[in-house]
């Protein structure tokens, strides 16, 4: 098994620690999945190609029969995503995850490929590259996005460097921005919020062709990330039971509609894992926030999530490695009958 990974293309890394018993440093960088609580499992065995945000030199590698691809965000690796690609095809290797696929998963990219299924919404993006705030209210005043929209930089996640401009009458507040070239997102806004006031944003992953529920936040900001969850789902009962609730029996919650729409965007997205962050509109409409191979799903045993939530982690990570085994035996066998 060939690991793909990647070092961003604006050749960012990370000097964790000196590692006396490796005689080395130890690094990490952003931009790469983490799959599995064990990355290397004792099932295969396993090489590394890490690529950089410059044209690489000839790789020469072991044999290997497969491929997974772990560079998940074309904002910060789309370079890299280029040569993986190159790579793959130009040696016929058998992949999971092909960074072609999550080329198209930027958020801009999402809606331009995918905004046409029927069924779940999919808010228009623009990807802009402004020196100034009068270039985002031209934008705004060509009818190229409606107001209100968010605006918020390429590449960031966590919700940071995010702005909800409701009015051009505000147009000033984008002052807080480096509009200096580099790339922002504009994203129209849609009120999601349900009807006891609160904002839920649902999270799905996509492991080889099933959907399992990932999480479920609630809060009464419409910017939910992660840390959300520690303002009212902490201490608020009926939250936790809705969790559990969607975690347990997610298709009731979503219903039939809902349900269809998350396989049906997942399927047309093609990755054999991924991820997808979701709300239900008043009228039960799938509106998705963004869709990507980022979304881990592994067990951080220093830092244990709820019980009812480990639960299903486990069966995330079952799946997980499932999913490789069988397209392992499934390379092996067409291997073996070319063979023959």
């Amino acid at each position: 098994m060939l690991h793909i990974k990647a070092i961003p293309d604006n050749h960012e890394i990370k000097v964790e620690n000196y590692d006396h018993a490796l005689g080395g440093f130890n690094y990490s960088y952003n931009g790469n999945l983490h799959l599995l609580e064990n990355e290397r499992p004792n099932e295969f065995e396993h090489q590394a190609m890490i690529l950089g945000g410059l044209q690489p030199k000839r790789i020469d590698i072991p044999r290997v029969d497969f491929a997974f691809n772990f560079i998940c965000d074309p904002d910060i690796s789309r370079k890299s995503l280029e040569y993986a690609v190159q790579f793959v095809d130009g040696n016929s290797l058998p992949t999971l995850n092909h960074p072609a696929k999550v080329l198209r998963l930027t958020r801009d990219g999402l809606f331009q490929h995918f905004s046409d299924i029927n069924g779940p919404l999919i808010p228009r993006t623009l990807r802009i590259s402004p020196h100034s705030c009068k270039e985002v209210q031209a934008i705004v005043e060509a009818g190229d996005v409606v107001l209100p929209l968010i605006i918020r930089p390429a590449g960031r996640h966590g919700g940071q460097g995010m702005y909800l401009l409701k009015s051009l009458d505000d147009i000033h507040e984008l002052e807080r921005f480096a509009f200096d070239g580099r790339d922002y997102y504009l994203i129209e806004f849609h009120d999601y919020r349900s009807d006891d006031g609160f904002y839920r944003k649902y999270r799905m992953i996509w492991i080889d062709g099933k959907i399992y529920p990932r999480h479920l936040i609630i809060d009464k900001e419409w910017k939910i990330h992660g840390a959300n969850k520690n303002n009212f789902m902490r201490d608020t009962e009926k939250f936790i039971q809705e969790e559990i609730e969607y975690l347990d029996n997610f298709e009731e919650v979503l219903g039939n509609d809902g349900v269809s729409n998350v396989r049906t965007l997942f399927s047309e997205i093609g990755l054999d894992y991924c991820g997808m962050d979701f709300s239900l509109l008043p009228d039960n409409r799938l509106f998705v926030f963004k869709a990507n191979p980022a979304m881990n799903t592994s067990i951080n045993k220093a830092h244990p999530a709820s019980k009812h939530r480990d639960r299903h982690l486990l069966m995330h990570e079952q799946a997980k490695m499932e999913m490789l085994s069988q397209f392992a035996n499934t390379v092996a066998a067409e291997t073996d009958k070319r063979s023959h």
